[in-house]
């Protein structure tokens, strides 16, 4: 079995009592359809953040807004409504190299 790590990946962060966690996921439903099926039958709940990922590429966005957005769509009734925990710079990107992480990708 081959992993292949150059490839999107979504991870949830929750909040319980104090403390933030993420989910125990499997691999295989580390996608965005699952997040948003997990999301809209309430598995997951009190989502303080969405992220999407590619290890080869170095690379994470925070994708919050989007994926609430389409899990929830009756709920944008107001599209200018910031929601309270949202980044302000969700759409900027934060690469490894850019956080001083190197990247090392074996072949």
């Amino acid at each position: 079995m081959t992993l292949n790590l150059d490839m999107s990946f979504y991870s949830v962060i929750c909040e319980l009592g104090n403390c933030f966690y993420t989910p125990e996921t499997d691999v295989s439903d580390m996608r965005l359809s699952r997040i948003i099926e997990d999301l809209q039958t309430g598995q997951l709940e009190k989502v303080q953040a969405v992220l999407e990922f590619n290890p080869a590429e170095g690379w994470c966005n925070n994708i919050t807004g989007e994926v609430l957005s389409a899990a929830f769509p009756e709920t944008r009734e107001n599209e200018e409504e910031a929601a309270e925990d949202w980044s302000d710079y969700q759409t900027e990107r934060l690469t490894a190299r850019m956080a001083g992480v190197p990247v090392r990708v074996a072949a």
